[in-house]
């Protein structure tokens, strides 16, 4: 209900009308904040993915599986 001119708002009816905002703010910064944090994982795949399409690569053939593709690119072996 809106109030006519000189009346007052009730405390229940400004909750009310700045309950949608702070929502949208909130959630705003909540999705600010998921995108941040995929940032780093999003490089480390693509760093994953260079490596893998690079490694074991003779003549440009593949000469290993997947799987020693990926073990070699986390660091396995010595």
């Amino acid at each position: 209900m809106t109030p006519s001119y000189g009346q007052e708002n009730t405390p229940r009816e400004m909750i009310r009308s700045k309950a949608y905002p702070i929502l949208a703010v909130i959630s705003t910064i909540s999705l600010v904040g998921i995108f941040a944090s995929l940032i780093p994982i999003a490089n480390w795949t693509r760093i994953q993915n260079e490596c893998i399409e690079r490694t074991f690569r003779i003549d440009g053939t593949n000469t290993q599986g997947l799987p020693a593709k990926v073990w070699s690119c986390n660091g396995g072996g010595d």
